[in-house]
């Protein structure tokens, strides 16, 4: 009889490549109905069109369900005229199993022809929360980038001022305070800055001192102090460049702010920029998806590995992402203190004191939710993108389409061109 196919246990649709019959009863109807014996072999012929059917698959005499489905349009014209050719065979016009099976191959055929949508809504969903994060993300960049602007032109604006500080009077500016706001200002911040260096790295100094009257050998000691040692030449370098920025005049300190301001200007628009640009990808890729994701029968067919690959990939992402979202969600807080208070009369007041372990427990809840929903939408974002960009490549000669539009364009140019020489030769005309 030649080629039969045999069932995957798989969903019972056209997409995942069902058919209701199964080998042996194929075989059974065949041996008994002998009059459509050519009828069925053309039926067999047309179930091996498909290039996913290999020599060896039909020296093996099965073939799986998935591979016999046509995976081009020519397949599926090749199959569609051997089932005519199968029909036009029949001899026994009651052989209700032929006629079924028939039947099914056709649908298998039309199905390939047609259209489907293959979009996943779980994907499309990850995008628009993605696209929400973005366009938070982008009101925060777009303040950044206008208060750098502003800062620019503050210094750009400084009046001149020449100050020092003596080095025992320097103290840190207010953490509020913008340290672009005059020249003084900004050299406070400076030398503030150097300044609370030098005294944490004096601490540490002070801390080695107190270590070596507890060491217990030289070596220990040669150890201590040798890192003193390198903390005395810091101190001498922090101090030596707050003499330095002590010393700058208001050109140069403003030249130095200038070029501050400008980089941390030029960082914030790139930021504000690249986050735009994601945002705007986002808002497009999701009906350009959807429109990619039409596509015939045939093509999901050629392409079912893939498809299968990228299930799989979303699969497991998503089941990570819903794991590090579900674990954030369940994590208890710790029950509060409850703490009692006794009174030299002998009364007694209770009060509850919040549990400090709560607070790196909703640190980690933050973040286990936040890693599971940027999980989610990367993975989103990887899928439709991948799957957007070789729909495109596949479906579309664009080498064809550029050429089509060169020539559209060339002779549009040369209407445009003939157009114009006429109306001057019109005027000139008109002028004689």
């Amino acid at each position: 009889m030649g080629i039969f196919s045999k069932k995957n246990g798989k969903k019972e649709t056209k997409e995942n490549g069902y058919i209701s019959f199964t080998e042996e009863g194929l075989r059974e109807q065949a041996q008994q109905n002998q009059a459509n014996a050519q009828a069925y072999d053309l039926l067999d012929a047309a179930m091996t069109t498909s290039s996913h059917i290999t020599q060896k698959d039909k020296e093996g005499n099965s073939v799986e369900i998935d591979d016999i489905y046509p995976c081009t349009l020519q397949e599926c014209d090749e199959m569609d005229n051997l089932l005519n050719q199968a029909e036009a065979a029949v001899r026994d016009p009651n052989d209700k199993f032929f006629k079924e099976r028939l039947s099914e191959l056709r649908d298998i055929v039309d199905w390939s022809r047609k259209k489907h949508w293959t979009f996943k809504w779980p994907l499309i969903f990850g995008c628009i929360v993605s696209i929400f994060l973005l366009n938070w993300c982008k009101s925060d960049a777009d303040d950044t980038a206008k208060r750098a602007e502003r800062e620019y032109e503050m210094v750009d604006n400084w009046k001149e001022q020449d100050t020092t500080i003596q080095w025992n009077k320097c103290e840190a500016l207010p953490y509020d305070v913008n340290h672009y706001k005059s020249a003084n200002t900004y050299k406070n911040y400076k030398l503030a800055y150097l300044k609370s260096q030098y005294d944490h790295t004096k601490n540490d100094a002070e801390i080695d001192e107190g270590r070596m009257a507890y060491a217990e050998n030289q070596h220990a000691k040669d150890s201590i102090q040798k890192h003193m040692k390198g903390l005395q030449d810091q101190m001498a370098k922090y101090k030596s460049d707050y003499d330095e920025v002590n010393a700058l005049k208001f050109k140069d300190l403003k030249k130095e702010a200038l070029s501050n301001a400008k980089h941390y200007r030029d960082s914030a628009n790139d930021d504000a920029w690249w986050i735009a640009f994601y945002l705007y990808f986002c808002i497009i890729l999701i009906p350009l998806y959807i429109w990619t994701s039409h596509q015939p029968g045939y093509y999901i067919t050629l392409h079912r590995t893939e498809g299968k690959a990228l299930g799989c990939i979303q699969k497991a992402g998503f089941s990570i992402a819903g794991f590090l979202l579900g674990s954030g969600l369940a994590m208890s807080l710790l029950p509060d203190y409850e703490v009692t208070t006794y009174y030299s009369d002998g009364s007694t007041s209770k009060h509850t004191e919040i549990n400090s372990g709560n607070f790196i427990i909703l640190a980690m809840k933050f973040m286990l939710m936040a890693a599971g929903i940027l999980l989610y939408c990367f993975i989103s974002l990887i899928i439709m993108t991948y799957a957007t960009f070789i729909a495109l490549k596949r479906n579309y000669d664009w080498g064809k389409m550029a050429k089509q539009a060169s020539v559209v364009v060339s002779d549009t140019v040369q209407k445009t061109s003939a157009a114009l020489k006429d109306m001057q030769n019109q005027s000139g005309e008109n002028k004689e």
